[in-house]
């Protein structure tokens, strides 16, 4: 809507005598916005105590004053948009009661579900009938009042005031509040400027956990020209990462001003959503409100106009594929870990490294460098990501000692994820001396150059076939582990394995290739079609990565994802077929399995267990991980050997089975 005038600036109160009187001093404020908390409307008895506190508080000002409902209910049940309880029933009548005696046009409502993590994870679609119920009986009550109803977009991440972590599968997309609008038309929108921007920052670096492909479409821009037309009310404060909510105006990420003074042409009220240090005082928001004011002097009429969209690949939800969302991040855990550090990522250039960094900086670490021997991939990356100052991008062979610790010695990373490695089983098995070359002396050269850099946390990525250690990929992968566990304990450093299994996705993996095939319409190549494999999301083997820094810092030396889906290449080929849009059964060619290659695989070996789930999608691995194969080659490697006599080392070591042995039971 056009105002067709300056909107109302306001401060937020809540309905207490000392607070009214703190927010009113010092100024010549035009309006407040009342937030209720549970307590006010636990009877009418305490709602008629609210309205006579505003009432006293605000006596003999001209004061805009609107309402905004609680975010619990009195019993410290959440707020939640598909459960129209008897207690959110009543609770709904008393808030829009305490609107109308206080001369509100307006209740806001916010317009979400709470649920932990685990919840999250295993909850199925919305119940979007009962969403109708909630919102068409809170539209309703309203208007009995002579009250507008408005509905709150919010962030992806709910703190919701009791500590933790909660999410909401409802509300966090402008799409949301359109979609419900046009259920419930009565319903018009509060659009908060914080809660869009993080909403927009976590689609960027997880878009999968709700179900988006990117954060296209998410600028805030976008946010306040799709609202537009219904919108009453904005809440503005700046925003930071993913958990960055309520921040004074300027201290954040977002270019406010622009958006100020749009919204004072769109909206009638505009609050100073500010979150202060100490409830009791109000600095930030009262310099929000003088923000606000300056930025109404200057109104901006025409449209914001969203940044132009970017060239994105086809792929397909690939969790959806597999049936099941992808693991909730231990964020705030994550958020200690990584927001503000350095970190180094090995094979950065590969598609699980692009997906880690793309995570990690949501949670705005100072710096993130790729690093990869290939210069395509590098390159690739850094056009893919734009002007990304978080982002570096390096070019370095793993297997090149002096450079290897040349780099880290100048980034000086607090983490390290060593991805860089060759992974295809056949190609181990024909060309044994590259793979030693990759991922057992670049591994070691990572190691070693790690531990005279002083970083804290190393996490190298092995593979489920290290378990049974059965072909010459999966040898190389199971010393790599005993080099990993043998330099934390030489270093003192925390150093972690975590051993991923097949990935969706993933450039030249045969998720990519059937994807591609299905696309065009051809028949899909298969090795063989019972062959039974693990699989993950891309997503989750970003969180497998980043967790895994998590349980490091524990002193586990060893960890795989929890519960990975298992399908038969056969049945993985029929879910890509069909996620293609293709109709019935694809037709197969079946070239046979390749050398070094197994009918299955199994997340650990003898004398290992997997224990529990720690944090969503990731386990540890419990057992004793021996330290006579690194001790056996570090006693034979010459100091200034050639790179063959360094290589036959190596390769004696994997020929020997006594030195790749099983860790025996913890």
């Amino acid at each position: 809507m056009s105002t067709g005038s300056a909107a109302v600036p306001l401060l937020k109160a809540a309905p207490t005598p000392d607070q009214l009187a703190e927010r009113l001093d010092g100024g010549d404020w035009r309006g407040l916005e009342i937030a209720l908390m549970p307590a006010d409307i636990a009877d009418d008895a305490s709602v008629a105590a609210a309205v006579d506190a505003v009432r006293r508080g605000t006596e003999g000002r001209d004061l805009a004053l609107l309402a905004e409902a609680p975010v619990s209910w009195p019993s410290g049940a959440f707020v939640r948009v598909d459960r129209l309880t008897d207690e959110a029933r009543a609770c709904i009548e008393r808030s829009a009661a305490f609107a109308a005696a206080i001369g509100s046009p307006v209740l806001t409502i916010h317009l979400y579900a709470p649920l932990s993590p685990d919840e999250f994870r295993a909850a199925g679609p919305v119940d979007e009938d009962a969403v109708e119920e909630f919102l068409a009986f809170f539209a309703a009550t309203c208007t009995a009042q002579g009250v507008t109803p408005l509905i709150e977009n919010v962030p992806p991440v709910l703190r919701m005031r009791v500590g933790g972590v909660f999410l909401t599968q409802v509300g966090g997309h402008w799409e949301d509040m359109r979609r419900w609008h046009a259920r419930v038309p009565d319903l018009r929108f509060t659009l908060d400027t914080s809660h869009a921007a993080l909403f927009r920052n976590f689609a960027a670096a997880y878009p999968s956990l709700f179900g988006l492909a990117s954060d296209d479409e998410l600028d805030l821009a976008r946010y306040v020209e799709e609202l537009a037309p219904s919108l009453e009310v904005a809440h503005v404060s700046d925003a930071h990462g993913l958990l960055g909510e309520g921040l004074p105006i300027g201290s954040g990420e977002l270019d406010l001003e622009p958006v100020m003074r749009r919204l004072g042409t769109l909206c009638r009220y505009v609050v100073a959503e500010i979150n202060e240090p100490d409830p009791a005082r109000s600095p930030d928001m009262k310099a929000g409100y003088r923000a606000l004011e300056r930025a109404f002097a200057e109104p901006y009429e025409a449209k914001l106009s969203p940044p132009r969209p970017r060239l994105r690949p086809e792929t397909p939800d690939w969790s959806a594929v597999l049936g099941r969302r992808d693991p909730v991040p231990a964020l705030l855990e994550l958020q200690e870990r990584f927001g503000g550090r350095r970190v180094v990522v090995t094979g950065g250039g590969g598609s699980i490294g692009r997906t880690l960094a793309t995570f990690l900086t949501g949670f705005r670490p100072e710096r993130i460098a790729l690093v990869d021997g290939h210069e395509g991939s590098l390159t690739a990356d850094r056009r893919a990501r734009g002007a990304d100052s978080r982002v570096a991008h390096l070019l370095c062979d793993v297997r090149d000692t002096g450079r290897v610790e040349a780099v880290l010695a100048a980034e000086r990373p607090d983490v390290v994820f060593h991805l860089a490695a060759y992974k295809h089983v056949d190609w181990a098995e024909l060309f044994p001396e590259e793979f030693v070359d990759t991922n057992l002396v670049g591994s070691w050269n990572v190691l070693r150059g790690a531990e005279r850099a002083g970083v804290d946390t190393v996490v190298v990525a092995s593979t489920d076939k290290a378990a049974l250690a059965a072909s010459v990929y999966g040898r190389t992968k199971r010393l790599m582990e005993q080099l990993t566990a043998f330099s934390g304990r030489e270093a003192g450093g925390r150093r972690v394995a975590v051993r991923f299994v097949n990935v969706l996705g993933t450039a030249g993996s045969v998720s990519d290739l059937f994807w591609s095939q299905a696309r065009a319409g051809v028949p899909l190549t298969v090795t063989d079609g019972g062959m039974v494999r693990y699989w993950i999301t891309m997503a989750h083997a970003a969180t497998l990565a980043a967790h895994a820094a998590l349980l490091g810092a524990e002193g586990t030396p060893l960890a795989t994802a929890s519960e990975p889906l298992t399908l038969t290449v056969g049945e993985l080929a029929e879910r890509i077929w069909s996620a293609a849009g293709r109709r019935g059964s694809p037709d197969v060619d079946v070239v046979g399995i390749r050398p070094g290659e197994t009918m299955s695989e199994v997340l650990v070996g003898p004398g290992e267990e997997l224990g529990a789930e720690r944090f969503q999608g990731i386990a540890p691995i419990l057992g004793e991980i021996p330290a006579q194969a690194p001790a056996w080659v570090l006693e034979r490697l010459p100091e200034r050997g050639s790179r063959e006599e360094i290589r036959a080392v190596w390769l004696e070591a994997l020929s020997r089975p006594g030195l790749l042995a099983p860790a025996r039971s913890a």
